[in-house]
């Protein structure tokens, strides 16, 4: 599996951590699809190592996914409340 990752740096230019994304996508789409691999096989004993960085990677876009939703709610919320208080402005001017 490591030589799987590695080629993927080498041949196509891929970070390690693209390379492993790669390799679980490839992996996940094959499962969808209803192929039978034997992946302990394919991996030769090494799908754990493998699941663990490809869970760690997606643990890692998960959080800033989440960093960036927080950020937007925040700023959805402040530009409702400048809303609610220009609507209040208006009407207690009349």
């Amino acid at each position: 599996m490591e030589n799987l990752i590695k080629k993927l740096q080498v041949e196509a230019g891929l970070t390690e951590d693209q390379a492993i994304k790669a390799v679980s996508i490839v992996k996940d789409y094959m499962d969808k699809e209803g192929l039978d691999i034997d992946w302990d096989k394919f991996f030769k004993g090494k799908s754990e190592e493998f699941l663990d960085k490809a869970k760690g990677l997606f643990a890692d876009i998960s959080k800033n996914t989440q960093s960036y939703t927080d950020k937007f709610v925040d700023k959805v919320d402040e530009l409702a409340d400048k809303a609610r208080k220009k609507a209040s402005d208006f009407f207690n001017e009349k």
